[in-house]
């Protein structure tokens, strides 16, 4: 503020003094031309005089001009009235050009009286005054001109120049000064106020002014004081209500957004931002549709505004590669003072996703419990019916009749004994029977009991571990029956070719690898793959004997020991299952 006061005095005396001076500088100018151009009228006039005096040949005129010009200090110049030079001072007349069209001559021989002009000379390279004035005597007629050389010109610009120079640095110099004492006690009030507004924008309403002047400026700073008073109590109890607004929200797990009339963002929380995967950290005073492109909430929003009513509807979104369900509840924001005034629209969002995938998982659960149960059911019930229709009689037909039963039995125990042993896992809050095994003794128990299967199909079957790999706490049990299921699987799903089991240690977990040279499995199944009854080749699996519940029977174990499981597969190159049990 001081700075801008001081450049607007400098600038407007600055201005006021060029001003006068370049006036001052024309006048000045406009001066010493008059004065030249005088005194080289009044030289000729004279010189005119003195002339009619004289002889009139050639050889007077020459001694009369040069005797003058050394006199006075001017070239002149007697012409005749055709334009021929006569006599000349300061060059041979007779090597000169005709002058008739010299603008002062020509002027002179046509109307006659005296003209003068101002011009640069090439020959001399100097400016020269010209004067020409009209002879008519009786004996001679003709022009007598008179060169005044301005040699003093450029002096005389230096010292104007150098003046007005001088004059506007002191003139600027004396006005800094007087002009830097006034802003300075101008601004020591206004000061004092910047720093107090400064302060206050910084969140600090404490500090008070005192000023000692009792005029406008006193009076702004007590409204300053009482202003920062009331600022003070008003934002002390706006703290309070956003901290508990926001603890509310952050407090809860379901999404929440509020915009205005025109869809412009408000309030909301961190969860909405993840629901919708929004990167950006500040949404707020955005428009709705800038920061998530979804236009089923979009309609919603618009639908709540325009009729002024809560709506809810369950939204299936896509959201990276994954299927998601949202319960969402739009709600007109009402004003207190006006009803019927709708101010914006706040959004409740709640991720249903896991309740449905849960209702959906229990139904396909009960459906393929039915049907798994009723196929062997079925079959069992046909075989008996066939039997007791005569088939008892040949003793054949009968015993191949009773080996099928036989088989659906033992599938029909295998499948409820899996579903128990599935229910008791997810029912468990901790493991029991824990002691510590080394898990390579586990593998070759496991390995002792498949490897005739193995071999059956020329399947290599192969238990590499680590030397002095620490003892494991666990549930034998558990992790044989892990370890049973997914080496069979391996060997179920390999046709020829090796199924190697690697045991290791890494950063405190220990990580076990099944791989295999099998079929492979697509991509589009292993997100499905340990969920129950998924069989992503179900022929195969039915002939195989395969319950659809070995692999989920996997993952619970590897949950219950807070481990983690990864599936990498190509298909026709075969499968790589890694678990990760923290020690």
């Amino acid at each position: 503020m001081r700075n801008k006061l001081l450049k607007t005095y400098l600038l407007i005396i600055f201005i006021t003094i060029f001003v006068t001076l370049l006036f001052s500088w024309g006048k000045t100018k406009d001066y010493f031309f008059d004065r030249v151009k005088n005194e080289a009228i009044i030289k000729t006039t004279l010189l005119h005089d003195i002339l009619k005096t004289q002889k009139h040949d050639k050889a007077s005129m020459q001694k009369f001009v040069v005797d003058f010009a050394a006199e006075t200090g001017n070239r002149i110049t007697i012409i005749d009235k055709k334009g021929n030079v006569i006599a000349e001072s300061d060059n041979n007349p007779d090597e000169m050009d005709n002058h008739k069209n010299r603008e002062e001559v020509s002027k002179v021989l046509k109307e006659g009286g005296i003209y003068n002009s101002l011009r640069y000379s090439d020959t001399k390279g100097l400016y020269y005054q010209y004067v020409a004035k009209e002879i008519l005597f009786d004996d001679f007629q003709g022009v007598l001109r008179i060169a005044a050389p301005i040699k003093e010109k450029d002096t005389f610009l230096r010292d104007v120049v150098s003046v007005i120079f001088n004059g506007l640095f002191v003139g600027i110099l004396i006005a800094l000064i007087i002009a830097y004492f006034i802003t300075r006690k101008m601004m020591v009030p206004i000061s004092e106020l910047t720093l107090a507004a400064n302060k206050i924008s910084e969140g600090n309403y404490e500090d008070k002014i005192y000023v000692q002047e009792k005029d406008e400026i006193g009076t702004l700073a007590n409204a300053f004081n009482n202003m920062a008073y009331k600022l003070n109590i008003n934002m002390w109890n706006l703290e309070q209500r956003n901290s508990e607004l926001e603890s509310i929200l952050k407090s809860m797990s379901n999404g929440i957004i509020t915009v205005t009339p025109d869809l412009k963002i408000g309030t909301y929380n961190d969860v909405f931002r993840k629901l919708f995967h929004i990167e950006e950290q500040d949404i707020k005073g955005k428009l709705f549709y800038e920061v998530t492109r979804n236009l089923i909430v979009f309609e919603l929003l618009e639908q709540s505004l325009e009729l002024g009513e809560m709506i809810v509807k369950e939204a299936r979104i896509e959201a990276d590669n994954q299927e998601k369900y949202y319960l969402i509840y739009a709600n007109p924001i009402r004003s207190i003072e006006d009803n019927k005034k709708i101010l914006g629209a706040i959004l409740v969002v709640q991720d249903v996703t896991q309740l449905r995938k849960l209702e959906s998982m229990r139904s396909d659960f009960v459906s393929n419990v039915t049907h798994e149960l009723k196929t062997p059911l079925t079959s069992i019930r046909g075989f008996v019916d066939t039997l007791k229709n005569g088939a008892i009689e040949d003793e054949e037909v009968a015993l191949r009749f009773l080996d099928i039963i036989d088989i659906e039995a033992e599938r029909l125990e295998g499948l409820i004994h899996d579903i128990l042993v599935l229910s008791e896992i997810e029912t468990m809050v901790g493991e029991s029977n824990i002691g510590s095994y080394q898990l390579e003794e586990i593998a070759n128990e496991v390995a002792d009991i498949l490897r005739p299967e193995a071999d059956k199909k020329s399947i290599v079957l192969t238990i590499e571990s680590k030397e002095n790999l620490e003892a494991f706490k666990c549930n034998k049990n558990r992790i044989k029956q892990l370890l049973i299921n997914l080496i069979a699987n391996a060997i179920k799903y390999t046709d020829s070719g090796f199924v190697k089991v690697s045991l290791k240690e890494e950063f405190k977990f220990a990580v076990i690898e099944i791989e295999d040279s099998g079929i492979g499995i697509d991509k589009k199944h292993i997100p499905r793959l340990f969920e129950r009854f998924y069989r992503v080749d179900k022929g195969r699996s039915r002939e195989t004997g395969g319950t659809g519940l070995g692999l989920s029977i996997v993952k619970h174990i590897v949950e219950l020991y807070n481990g983690r499981i990864q599936v990498e597969s190509k298909l026709g190159e075969g499968t790589k299952i890694s678990i990760r049990l923290p020690y």
